[in-house]
């Protein structure tokens, strides 16, 4: 029989030697998985057709005009105007913004309980 360390030795060898080779393995495969779909993903940019762009755009303008008009027959009379001012920028007049804006002017720090 031969020595304990050389034995050990080989089978580490070859146990490593196989762990290398599967990742080579892998790393080859997922190199060819993504090569295979950018390829797809190429042909698929140059197929669509770009002649149902207006038509596109015409149906996302008119969902987005549906959504606005449900929201407002939602929310009663004018909640319109609160959405372009909200829009436009201006900020939510709540109670807690309130808090937080006199907070921020007052130039309190809130120390926070360590305990």
């Amino acid at each position: 029989m031969e020595n304990p360390l050389t034995t050990s030795l080989v089978i580490s060898a070859i146990g490593m030697s196989l762990l290398f080779l599967s990742l080579v393995l892998f790393y080859g495969i997922l190199s060819l998985l993504t090569a295979i779909t950018r390829e797809r993903a190429k042909e698929a940019e140059r197929q669509e057709p770009e002649e149902h762009a207006p038509e596109h755009r015409a149906l996302q303008a008119a969902a987005i005009a549906i959504a606005l008009a449900r929201i407002d027959t939602a929310q009663g009379p004018g909640s319109a105007a609160q959405h372009a001012a909200a829009s436009a920028g201006a900020p939510d007049a709540t109670s807690w913004w309130a808090v937080h804006h006199q907070q921020r002017l007052a130039g309190e720090k809130r120390r926070r309980r360590l305990g």
